[in-house]
């Protein structure tokens, strides 16, 4: 069978599937969507819009290039929403982070983008155990050797289907928490790295399910537990000369004026643009302080409690300078996080703004004058905060288009309405799966 993916804004990944011999037409023709597929809620309500709902069809046409083997029956390929006509729609986010790549190559640059993927691998006796009571009588170790080895069939299966599918993976090891494990990409073109992070989760999830296990990266599937991030790695060159934007220069950590330009872009943007990065039901639940979730919008240089990482190019950083986006979850939309993150690059090289200064420690213990200095703000706190920050946003309309930001909010007022007074247990049980 050929399986055509494609991720909404909720983020929840959906697909048609056909038999092989019906390729040429996913490719040229499509298989059919309604353009309510844009607005589906990761509980799969519906959030209609003026210009969403029961009447029209929309068209899902695989990409060939990207067919991969996601097991023994089925071809993954990503797929690309157009209207009857072919045409591309707005509410495509594919298609959208292919314009941006196009546009960062003709103002001269070229971007690569990584992954790292936070989740929770548990037996299928204590999955629904909504206070994680069975899961702390886990035996673990954080990061401990003898966790990873207790799992190493798991790892080396996830590994060898990835490698099958040109996924080359960096990391694999055990995370902080109970059950808790990471895998992580090598950075690529920013449409194939989002790509291959649909098909990394959906490869991890079927593996999990041979060893009578399920997968969750929900941001906090237990609430009285750490949560999964899924940061984003991000560098980017100069095509003429191939020279990185985020060494080489005179700045700190040489940085480029470039570098510290698009720094200073994402910076400006994250707040605004958390609907898009953390955007979940369930995403604030994990944005705290002291928690290494990079709840706070700032820059330093190796500072997990900063919404922007800068990772310096030394011996022991092999790939060069990136900067990594830690405040983003896996219930993310992947095309448009990165839609996002290079928007803003871009706006901050175009406009030239100014980097804050670096943030050097824990933003908390920072003075009012201080985090003044180094534009620390806190990320918005609850869900509502976050879609009225997304809501005033003029340059969410810039970088996703006007269709995408009505999508996304008419998404958010219903998501609200249902779960304002859900208690944060119950919330986190209930989409505990949904990524």
């Amino acid at each position: 069978m050929m399986l055509g993916s494609f991720v909404g804004l909720d983020g929840v990944v959906r697909s048609k599937t056909i038999p092989t011999t019906r390729e040429s037409t996913f490719i040229r023709s499509g298989m059919g969507a309604s353009p309510t597929w844009a607005v589906f809620c990761p509980d799969s309500q519906i959030a209609f819009t003026p210009k969403i709902s029961v009447v029209g069809d929309l068209r899902l046409r695989i990409d060939p290039h990207m067919e991969r083997p996601l097991d023994d029956h089925v071809i993954w390929a990503p797929t690309n929403l157009t209207t009857q006509e072919g045409e591309v729609s707005p509410l495509c986010p594919r298609s959208r982070l292919q314009q941006i790549e196009r546009e960062a190559a003709a103002r001269g640059y070229h971007a690569l983008f990584g992954f790292e993927f936070e989740f929770y691998l548990l037996p299928d006796e204590i999955k629904d155990d909504i206070d994680s009571t069975q899961l702390r009588k886990t035996q673990w170790s954080a990061y401990g050797t003898d966790s990873f080895l207790e799992r190493e069939a798991f790892f080396m299966k996830v590994q060898d289907m990835c490698a099958e599918s040109g996924i080359p993976l960096e990391q694999l090891h055990c995370e902080y928490d109970k059950c808790q494990l990471e895998a992580s990409t090598a950075p690529t073109t920013p449409v194939r790295a989002a790509d291959q992070a649909v098909l990394t989760k959906l490869i991890i999830k079927r593996v999990a399910r041979d060893f009578g296990c399920s997968v969750s990266f929900s941001p906090k599937p237990f609430v009285d537990l750490t949560g999964n991030g899924g940061h984003i790695h991000f560098s980017m060159t100069r095509t003429a000369d191939d020279s990185p934007i985020f060494s080489g220069g005179d700045g700190a950590y040489g940085l480029s004026e470039e570098g510290a330009h698009a720094i200073a872009g994402i910076h400006e943007h994250v707040c605004e643009l958390n609907a898009i990065y953390a955007g979940s039901p369930v995403s604030q639940l994990r944005l705290s302080p002291d928690s290494w979730s990079g709840a706070a919008a700032c820059w330093g240089l190796e500072n997990r409690e900063a919404a922007i990482r800068f990772c310096a190019a030394t011996k022991g950083n092999p790939l060069g300078a990136n900067v990594e986006l830690k405040c983003g979850d896996l219930a993310a939309n992947p095309y448009y996080a990165i839609t996002c993150i290079l928007g803003s690059a871009l706006d901050g090289i175009e406009r030239q703004l100014s980097l804050a200064k670096e943030t050097t420690v824990d933003p908390a213990l920072l003075t009012d004058e201080e985090r003044a200095e180094r534009g620390v703000k806190a990320l918005p706190g609850t869900y509502d905060a976050v879609t009225e920050a997304f809501a005033k946003s003029d340059f969410a309309r810039t970088v996703l288009g006007e269709d995408v930001v009505e999508a996304e909010l008419a998404i958010r007022e219903l998501m609200a309405n249902t779960y304002r007074s859900v208690d944060p247990n119950e919330l986190a049980r209930k989409f505990r799966f949904v990524w």
